[in-house]
């Protein structure tokens, strides 16, 4: 039975974070748009994902459509009673806020280490971790944070932005924490990643280096 549970539970892992991953096209847009067109359309999503979030505690239809459609991919504490915002929701502002306040390239970064970095992080740790803090697993955050690091290393060849290597570094291993104590704190991730990788990056490389 637990072998039967765990397989349920990083298939559920897979589908949600397959879905997560296809927000790549984000940053892919980003690349290729003006900081202008990148903020109207996640202005767009933002308050598309938010009315459905809010309109589906109010009105059945809207509930019974976004339940046929997202509801393999929700978890328990987004489909409850009262007000309660999916993941969607918190990934459109944690990309609106960062685009509208964070060089282009440090976003980009921020955005490919929310989309990657987390989807490893939640598979390896369901797979493979042992549970510590409201479900998250020292596998999973190492997974988290190496991939973090190397992202942040891989866009910083190719995606200058303001950083080094010992920002990187530091950043990384924040952010991490950061994940892994989010819902310890009742912050979602989708949101806390992307602003803080920016904030952090932006305070340490000025401040502290």
């Amino acid at each position: 039975m637990q072998i039967m549970a765990t397989n349920l539970k990083v298939g559920f892992e897979i589908r949600r974070k397959i879905f997560h991953l296809q927000a790549l096209i984000f940053p892919l847009l980003y690349l290729l748009l003006d900081q202008y067109y990148m903020v109207l359309i996640l202005c767009m999503i933002s308050f598309a994902t938010l009315y459905a979030d809010i309109s589906r505690h109010y009105n059945p239809k809207i509930k019974a459509l976004v339940q046929k459609i997202f509801g393999t991919l929700m978890r328990r504490n987004e489909m409850g009673d009262g007000l309660k915002f999916s993941g969607a929701s918190f990934m459109a502002l944690g990309l609106l806020l960062t685009c509208l306040f964070f060089p282009k390239n440090l976003t980009i970064t921020s955005w490919l280490v929310l989309i990657i970095a987390d989807c490893l992080a939640a598979i390896i740790g369901v797979k493979y971790g042992h549970p510590i803090i409201m479900g998250k697993s020292i596998e999973g955050s190492s997974s988290f944070f190496a991939a973090s690091f190397l992202i942040s290393m891989l866009t910083f060849f190719y995606l200058p932005f303001a950083t080094n290597y010992t920002v990187i570094f530091w950043v990384s291993l924040i952010v991490t924490f950061l994940e892994l104590f989010s819902s310890s704190i009742g912050v979602d991730d989708n949101l806390a990643i992307p602003i803080s990788y920016c904030l952090f990056t932006t305070i340490i490389y000025y401040f502290f280096i």
